[in-house]
């Protein structure tokens, strides 16, 4: 699977290595943010990480906007 991901990703402009790529992958994380709430109750907001400018690349590629936590 990760060799065709990098494939993909050599098709598309980013000749990656497998390890470079899953690397590079791995660096894409969600954070979850907690603050209290207006009524004491304490919220949650999930959101991904700041991306260089690789990643959003992959990130756009593999469609991952799909799994991303929604706003």
């Amino acid at each position: 699977m990760a060799h065709l991901l990098r494939r993909q990703a050599a098709q598309a402009g980013l000749p990656l290595s497998v390890r470079e790529l899953l690397a590079t992958l791995a660096g894409i994380q969600e954070t979850v943010l907690r603050y209290q709430g207006e009524r004491g109750r304490p919220r949650a907001r999930h959101v991904l990480t700041e991306m260089d400018e690789t990643q959003q690349h992959l990130y756009d590629l593999y469609g991952l906007h799909a799994y991303a936590p929604k706003r």
